[in-house]
């Protein structure tokens, strides 16, 4: 479950400088490679805890406690951000008006939660720029140029075809993690979710859980999805929500989903700000923690758990280097 944690906490983690704690050492008997992870700690009312030490936390792999090698707060370390934005017919709707004008304004929204991301990302990111309906497409490679991706996402308000959402999310992930220059890497995925392709779901879970990119859901509800009255579109925005909640927990990633008659106010306009300091925060880590494996052969095989000493707090991790994450808590 995703708890949003108050503002000025993630605010005043993200403005802290990185501070080195510990210097690499591999200790004796080390027979492994160095395995990085990356960190976030919470408490039990859903905030971020900041200055912990490398003593705050026990490491094991395989059920054997690991020594900590090196111990980094709040790294600053540039990321790799897919972004991709679903244009099928339904997001036409509701059609909003400016001027004279007839606008596509879940279309219009997206891309304003789109630019929200970039915005409050780090000049030293970059950006790749995704367009799916019926079919995928790459709109803008990967780049740090804020105003290109910007510029593109205020032109293009054209929508299209029917809504294959999970080929094009699979689609995504893939030209994600190819494309991507940094280890550190996620997709951003926004849509109002209505999957229309008869596609099935299972080789999208199987394609998060292959390549291992976070994923993180946007979804844009309009009226439609909860028609009073009406079980069979309440029952089917239930279902469509729960998709948005597991392609983000099958990946470690987050999810929220917003109602676009509400996407003007304060609080939602705040939850934005809130959901993308998250994403910042969670990709980079509020601590980043190396150790020497303990045994040798493949990372991926090795079962990683990582726990506070205070049962007062949760741990959620990621391992940097290629390799099955665990995400034990």
């Amino acid at each position: 479950m995703c708890i949003m944690p108050s503002m000025k906490l993630p605010i005043l983690i993200v403005a802290a400088a990185a501070l080195v704690i510990q210097s690499p050492s591999r200790p004796p008997g080390a027979q492994g490679e160095m395995q990085t992870v990356i960190l976030t700690v919470t408490n039990s009312a859903g905030q971020y805890v900041p200055n912990l030490n490398s003593d705050d936390f026990i490491v094991e792999e395989d059920g054997v406690r690991q020594q900590v090698a090196a111990f980094t707060r709040d790294s600053e370390v540039p990321v790799s951000l897919g972004i991709l934005i679903d244009k099928s017919t339904s997001m036409r709707l509701p059609v909003a008006v400016q001027g004279k004008e007839k606008v596509p304004a879940a279309l219009l929204a997206a891309h304003g939660a789109a630019r929200v991301v970039v915005k409050l990302m780090k000049p030293q990111d970059e950006y790749l720029i995704m367009l799916f309906d019926d079919k995928f497409s790459v709109k803008q490679p990967f780049t740090s140029d804020e105003k290109k991706v910007t510029d593109f996402l205020y032109k293009n308000n054209t929508v299209g075809g029917a809504t294959h959402l999970y080929k094009a999310d699979g689609e995504a992930i893939k030209e994600t993690k190819k494309k991507a220059k940094n280890p550190r890497r996620a997709l951003v995925v926004i849509t109002d979710v209505h999957d229309t392709s008869g596609d099935k779901i299972e080789d999208l879970q199987a394609t998060i859980r292959e390549l291992e990119i976070p994923v993180y859901t946007f979804g844009m509800r309009w009226d439609a999805w909860r028609v009073p009255g009406q079980e069979a579109e309440i029952s089917k925005a239930t279902y469509e929500e729960a998709v948005l909640k597991m392609m983000a927990a099958e990946s470690s990633g987050h999810s929220m989903v917003v109602d676009i008659p509400d996407l003007l106010s304060d609080y939602t306009v705040g939850r934005m700000i809130e959901f993308v300091t998250l994403i910042g925060i969670d990709l980079r880590g509020q601590y980043t923690l190396s150790y020497y494996s303990s045994t040798s052969g493949p990372a991926a095989e090795k079962a990683i758990r990582i726990r506070a000493t205070s049962p007062e707090y949760q741990v959620r991790f990621r391992r940097e280097a290629a390799g099955k994450s665990s995400g034990k808590k």
